[in-house]
Formats: C-alpha cells, sequence, structure tokens
C-alpha cells in the first residue's frame, strides 16, 4: 500500500532534496570581492567580478543530491518488499550523511579558504540535515511494519 507513513516520509525526502537545487547552501559575501553562492549545482558568482564557477569540484554534491532523490522515489514505491525498500533507506541515510559531512566540513571551509571571503549558512544548508531525520522516521516506520506482518504471519 503506497498509503503508508513511511512513503510520506520518503516524499518529504524527495521534495528535500529537490529543494536543494533552488536554495542556496552558502553565501560568500565581500564588497569588494563579489558575492558568491555554493548551490547543489555548483558555485554561482552574482558580481561583476569574473566568475570563479567551481562546478567540477561541486559534481560529488551534486551526484549525491540526485541519487538520493531518485533512490527516495525508487523506495516509495517498492512497498511491497519491505527488506529492499529498508536496505534502501539505510544506504540513502549513508549517502546523506555523506552529504551531509561533505557540506559542512570539507566544502565550507576549502571555499572559504580559496575565496578568502568568510561563509554564511543559508536555509539549504539545512535541508539535508531535515531530509536525514525523515529518512531515520521512514526506516523505523518500515521496520515497524516488518514486524507487524511477521507477527500476524506467526498467528496463521
Amino acid at each position: 500500500m503506497i498509503q503508508r507513513i513511511q512513503s510520506l516520509y520518503l516524499f518529504v525526502v524527495a521534495v528535500a532534496c529537490t529543494l536543494l537545487f533552488f536554495f542556496p547552501m552558502i553565501d560568500y559575501i565581500d564588497p569588494g570581492k563579489g558575492t558568491y553562492k555554493l548551490f547543489a549545482t555548483g558555485m554561482k558568482s552574482y558580481s561583476d567580478l569574473p566568475g570563479l564557477l567551481f562546478f567540477w569540484e561541486t559534481l560529488p554534491l551534486l551526484v549525491l543530491v540526485i541519487v538520493s532523490l531518485v533512490m527516495a522515489l525508487i523506495t516509495i514505491f517498492l512497498y511491497k518488499k519491505r527488506r529492499i525498500q529498508f536496505q534502501l533507506v539505510n544506504i540513502n541515510v549513508l549517502l546523506n550523511v555523506v552529504l551531509v559531512a561533505l557540506v559542512f566540513l570539507l566544502y565550507s571551509r576549502i571555499f572559504e579558504n580559496r575565496l578568502q571571503i568568510p561563509s554564511n549558512y543559508q536555509f539549504g544548508m539545512y535541508i539535508p540535515l531535515i531530509s536525514l531525520v525523515f529518512l531515520i522516521l521512514a526506516s523505523r516506520s518500515i521496520r515497524k511494519d516488518d514486524s507487524l506482518v511477521k507477527s500476524s504471519d506467526r498467528l496463521r
């Protein structure tokens, strides 16, 4: 049944991953050097100075977001195969942990050092944390569903 609570959680994860394409994760603002914003698609320059667009360096970030989005959407429709659904959600949790670590620990420091501009965290920085919470909730719900089905099988 697609109307289960974990399907709703996984849909929220898919929406959160989609929002990463529209909201910046980090802002680098300096009146002399310009304004730069880190999106899931790469670094974008909002100034008259020559733009430093680090697409190839942020490609792992883009790949992780797309894989997490696709995996969440695929997992919604695997409601009849709870074990596979549970494994895919756990893999997606791991991907989101890597995504959070990549953004918080690596990209914020690398670009801050390279641009010599202090970083400001934006709403997009916390979206992977929100999706991580909903993935954990989906994992718990799938586990509860599986134990409920196993207990009903024992009663037959």
